[in-house]
């Protein structure tokens, strides 16, 4: 298995944190900056750092600031409090934060406790949410309880890459929550001995800081409240309590009318909750962009709420319209006892173009021993873009009852006389003859938005791309019914070709106001 690699994404940037800076200096409160700056307020350290795009950030006192972000590459704003590289951080005390963040990506991005030490160098990350897709993509040594929640713990290197010491190989370890969360207190030294006592060796203090970052997309942060303490015994790791289920059975169940209900990308593709199709409600979640059929969307659960050894109940409603058919499976990928990744199919079932199919299993049993555990949909073989609604885990024996597609059933009855004459008799045969054609109703497609060819709600060069290439090979760059629909821009009605590409691609230069650009 192959996991799109993100450890990457915001390093090159990331690590000129010495190396391109535009300002140094200090600034009051309320001071808004817009391009690579770096400085002091209330004894904090900022920074903003971006490689291309539009960025701002508002420092607003003490830890507190605010960002926006759109057309970036990689932008990344963060505060805190940087150490001359002398202490460890057992020698320096006891190093906790506390933090309340509104935080809303619209892609690729993370919320999260950032720095960096020395001898050894290493880079690290504890992460507290994220939006399209979840860091880093590589293989968990394992889990810690932290704060009363649950990390996966990873290890990665990175090699000849910008640094604080300049380009060069050095370490990444990583704590990524199970499942997000944007305010508490992250009690930053008990994941360092956690990561030690899993043999990855934290160096002297260079860095503790609070980090919006973005990468290849837009999104707004508000951090209403930031404060570092320093000193004082490193306290013991607080147990999380079991989860409990609610009134109906359910420990989760994601009906994507709100969010993306902390679903996101696995793999090298897109998920967004979209409006052009639901099984239930007004949203689904839609994944597209897929380069792999194990790319799909995936959602984290915990062992507090799903016991390894014990049995539950798990559904999620899919539907494609791109094929004839394809084939689905909802899957579990964990680690065993010993560390390793392994895969268990929960459930499978074909969908056919247009019609949602339900993958369900009201008894599957957590694999003894199992951590990390990522619950996901994908498919057998193809690279069609799906939809995924509601998707629950239960207590064993939850059944999600599926309503039927609306049909129409139409009977032609047909009755023939036939009249026989023999010269001694007469005879007359009726027969009747009965048709039944039954037709079912499928959902009726809209343009959501003109130009939008992946189904990401937005316009952009993605899209034009993504014309051009169906438009010089339709079989190898296939576009779902939906896309088509929504790209059909220039005479309007013909179809799609290169001039609805050429049309897209005027309007994402700001030539055109508006899409379509002629109807016929």
């Amino acid at each position: 298995m192959h996991f799109k690699k993100l450890g990457s994404f915001f390093l090159s940037a990331v690590m000129s944190v010495s190396i391109a800076l535009n300002y140094v200096g200090s600034v009051s409160a309320a001071t808004v900056i817009t391009e690579n700056t770096t400085g002091t307020e209330d004894g904090y350290d900022y920074e903003l750092w971006k490689d291309t795009g539009t960025t701002s950030m508002t420092l607003t006192g003490g830890g507190t600031f605010s960002c926006q972000w759109s057309n970036i590459n990689n932008a990344l704003f963060r505060k805190g409090q940087k150490f001359d590289c002398t202490k460890t951080y057992k020698e320096l005390g006891n190093i906790q934060v506390d933090y309340n963040v509104d935080y809303n990506p619209n892609g690729n991005s993370y919320l999260c406790v950032y720095g960096w030490t020395r001898e050894p160098l290493v880079e690290y990350y504890i992460v507290e949410s994220w939006g399209s897709w979840r860091p880093p993509g590589a293989t968990s040594m394992g889990t810690i309880n932290v704060d009363g929640g649950t990390y996966d713990v990873y290890h990665t290197i990175r090699e000849n890459q910008p640094s604080i010491d300049g380009t060069t190989t050095f370490d990444q370890y990583w704590s990524v929550r199970t499942d997000k969360k944007t305010s508490g207190t992250i009690s930053v030294s008990q994941h360092f001995e956690a990561w030690e006592a899993k043999g990855l060796p934290m160096g002297k203090m260079y860095e503790v800081a609070l980090c919006v970052e973005g990468y290849q997309s837009s999104g707004s942060a508000t951090v209403k409240q930031f404060d570092i303490s320093v000193g004082g015994e490193i306290q013991q790791p607080t147990q999380p309590e079991p989860v409990e289920p609610d009134e109906n059975g359910f420990f989760f169940h994601s009906d994507f009318e709100n969010s993306n209900d902390d679903w996101s990308a696995r793999g090298s593709n897109t998920v967004k909750a979209v409006t052009d199709n639901a099984y239930m409600g007004n949203k689904a979640l839609y994944a597209s962009d897929r380069t792999e059929a194990w790319n799909g969307a995936g959602k984290s659960i915990s062992a507090n709420a799903f016991v390894p050894g014990k049995p539950y109940s798990f559904n999620a409603m899919v539907m494609q319209n791109s094929i004839a058919s394809e084939d689905f499976k909802l899957s579990l990928q964990y680690n065993d006892a010993s560390g390793e990744t392994q895969y268990a199919t929960i459930a499978e079932a074909t969908g056919e173009k247009g019609q949602w199919v339900q993958l369900a299993n009201t008894s599957f049993t957590i694999p003894s021993g199992a951590s990390s555990m990522l619950l996901y949909v994908e498919t057998a073989e193809n690279l069609t873009s799906f939809y995924v609604d509601e998707a629950f885990g239960a207590v064993e024996g939850t059944v999600f009852e599926v309503e039927p597609p609306v049909t129409t059933t139409t009977t032609t009855t047909t009755t023939t006389t036939t009249t026989t004459t023999t010269t001694t008799t007469t005879t007359t045969t009726t027969t009747t003859t009965t048709s039944t054609t039954t037709t079912t109703t499928l959902p009726a497609l809209d343009v959501t938005v003109y130009g939008d060819a992946n189904n990401d709600g937005e316009v952009k060069m993605a899209d034009v791309i993504r014309v051009m290439c169906y438009a010089n090979n339709k079989a190898l760059f296939p576009l779902d019914e939906q896309g088509l629909l929504n790209c059909d821009v220039y005479q309007r009605g013909d179809g799609v070709d290169t001039s609805d590409a050429l049309s897209i691609q005027k309007y994402v230069a700001q030539i055109l106001k508006t899409l379509p650009e002629s109807v016929k």
